[in-house]
Formats: C-alpha cells, structure tokens, sequence
C-alpha cells in the first residue's frame, strides 16, 4: 500500500517501513544507477518477477540488500507506479533492460521462447535463467549442468533442467 506517498507494508502483523532514504547516499546513488542503467517503463507487465525478484537482482549487481518496502520506495521515487499498491510484491510495466543484452545461446533461446511466462516448474527455470546474467551462452549439457551445480540449484532445477535439454535435443533433430 502507498501512505503519504511512500510505500508501506504491514502483511500479516510483520510491519517493514524502511525507506531508501534510511541507506547512505553511497547506496541511494549506486541503486538510482543500477535502476537507471537496468530499468526501463513498458506498455506490459514485466513477467520475470515482482519487486521482490528484482530487489535480489538489484542486490546480486550490486551488493546492497533492500528490504522489500526500501526497494519498492526507490522504484516509486524512480516514478515507477505499481500495477497494485494493495499487493505485498509489486508488479510494474516495466522491462529489464539485461533481458534485451541476449543470451545467443541456442538451448537458452529455445528455453524462453518456449516456457518463459508460463505457471510451471519449466516457467520458473526459464524466469530464473533469462534473470541470470551469467548463465552460460555455450549450449553444451554438461558445462550447463556444471554450471548449474556451481551456483547451487536445488536437485529440483537440475531435474527440471535435464528435462529441458531432452525436450530441446528433441526439437533439434
């Protein structure tokens, strides 16, 4: 919710007021830059994930955590308006400006056009790999599974994973 223009979060008797202003201006100035630089308005509702999602983005770039409601403040003082002040995790109509510096990676490219924004465990490995800036560009299964392992995925994404890249090798003969 918005009170006296600023966001405010009370869900469920957990309050989180924080503001960016409460940070440093060392911090404010690094997440007006990483917003800026990454952020950008769209006619469509962003589908790679709400204000919680794209604070730990923010958070992975740049090192600096943000309560939830301090993210959404930065947003709004960004003269990004919510498509929902009511709802805990915001969505905007906004892009991502990584999403657009693409991945040529051929399995990468078959993943998001096929399961990116879709409700399902395939959906969400496709979310989690188009915000991944580092998700490798070479389409080779075990550098991919490798990689996957390094940054930690649950046994749960390498499943998911190893059904894609059969559906994919599929698709390509």
């Amino acid at each position: 919710m918005i009170k006296n223009g600023r966001p405010y979060t009370n869900e469920n008797g957990w309050e989180d007021k924080d503001l960016i202003s409460d940070f440093t201006y060392d911090e404010i100035r690094s997440v007006d830059t990483w917003i800026r630089e990454n952020i950008r308005k769209n006619r469509s509702i962003y589908k790679g994930g709400t204000s919680y999602g794209l604070k730990h983005i923010l958070q992975k770039d740049t090192g600096i955590y943000l309560t939830n409601n301090a993210f959404k403040d930065a947003m709004l003082l960004s003269g990004y308006e919510p498509v929902d002040p009511d709802e805990l995790n915001w969505r905007y109509r906004v892009t991502l400006l990584r999403e657009e510096i693409y991945n040529t990676s051929p399995f990468f490219i078959w993943v998001k056009e096929n399961y990116d924004g879709e409700d399902s465990a395939k959906g969400d490995f496709a979310k989690d790999m188009v915000c991944d800036k580092d998700f490798p560009s070479l389409a080779e299964y075990d550098f991919i599974k490798h990689y996957l392992e390094n940054v930690g995925a649950c046994d749960a994404a390498l499943e998911v994973f190893e059904k894609l890249w059969k559906e994919y090798e599929r698709a390509r003969t």
